[in-house]
């Protein structure tokens, strides 16, 4: 031992000096320390699984974000299935709204009446990942794409048609006539497809299915976007607006004269008032009228003066012919 008081380090790769033994109280003194510190670190483990005054534990404290609120946790349903809340971004959205939801088997049950069906076959279908403006679901469908409570649609690549002829003549026959619509949406994928389309023309006329032809996978999406957002419209919404206003009657009417636009019906109703007085009017007061030739106050007056019913000329008989032309002389 040195003078200091202090024992001698080791130093090197020699071995170090012996040192003399501690007194008994010491040794008691460290295994007191020993068991404090271990009683500590278990009760600090113990407390940080306990909610504090706040409500978080210790542990949860360390990981919440100073500000801002807390990302909501998914929520798991029955069955299997986990729904995104939809602040979870585009995704989350998406399927809180009933769509991109996982469950046993790759198939879900409809959470929503509002979401796109598929069946399970479709999976890897790019068409899948195209379909983004509505929400959709995996299911046990008979169809490919359940587009309405009775709207159905098969998807049929022209490419793999070719290959497999009979694979459309047994969908066909399994979906039967379970939906009320029943669509065929051919992905036209080849360059000679002529012969191809005049076949699946006349499967669809036979078996009463609506063909539609798309061009691209975002194309056949988009088709199926539309039959899903149109489903609950009314048909007043694609139909043709008609006004029963006088002018517009008087407008078809006058407009069905071949050359006639809407600017002479313009000018003939300013003028003369009524569609009568246009019907008597002559020949000279309609040509004195700009926009309105020879041709047109030609073809106005015939079609007053003319008959309703143009019946057609009777083709004469080769007897009748040579009965007007008188006996052949010999």
């Amino acid at each position: 031992m040195s003078s200091s008081g202090t024992p001698p380090v080791a130093s090197g790769s020699g071995s170090a000096p012996n040192r003399p033994a501690q007194p008994a109280f010491s040794s008691a003194r460290a295994v007191h320390a020993s068991n404090s510190s271990s009683s500590q670190g278990a009760s600090a483990n113990a407390n940080a699984g306990r909610p504090g005054p706040s409500g978080l534990s210790a542990a949860d404290k360390g990981k919440a974000p100073t500000t801002g609120p807390r990302a909501p946790a998914p929520v798991a349903l029955n069955g299997g299935r986990v729904v995104q809340n939809a602040s979870n971004g585009a995704g989350g959205a998406a399927a809180g709204a009933g769509g991109a939801v996982a469950g046993p088997g790759g198939v879900v049950r409809r959470s929503t009446p509002n979401t796109i069906l598929i069946n399970v076959c479709q999976k890897g279908n790019p068409v899948i990942t195209n379909i983004r403006s509505v929400a959709w679901e995996y299911g046990d469908i008979k169809c490919d794409y359940q587009v309405g409570a009775t709207s159905g649609a098969l998807y049929l690549s022209l490419r793999y048609h070719l290959l497999h002829p009979e694979y459309i003549h047994g969908r066909i026959k399994n979906l039967a006539h379970s939906y009320a619509l029943r669509l065929m949406i051919v992905h036209c994928d080849v360059d000679n497809h002529q012969a191809a389309m005049k076949e699946l023309t006349k499967v669809c006329i036979v078996n009463e299915y609506t063909m539609i032809v798309a061009w691209s996978a975002q194309e056949v999406a988009r088709y199926l976007e539309i039959y899903k957002s149109f489903e609950r419209k009314p048909p007043d919404l694609i139909k043709e607006r008609v006004d029963n206003s006088y002018m517009a009657h008087l407008t078809s009417a006058l407009t069905s004269v071949r050359g006639v636009n809407k600017t002479d019906v313009t000018t003939l109703a300013s003028n003369f008032g009524t569609f009568e007085k246009i019907v008597s009017a002559s020949s000279d007061s309609l040509s004195l009228l700009p926009g309105l030739g020879d041709k047109k106050v030609k073809r106005l007056r015939d079609a007053f003066e003319g008959s309703f019913v143009v019946g057609k000329k009777k083709k004469k008989s080769n007897a009748q012919k040579a009965g007007e032309k008188g006996p052949a002389l010999n």
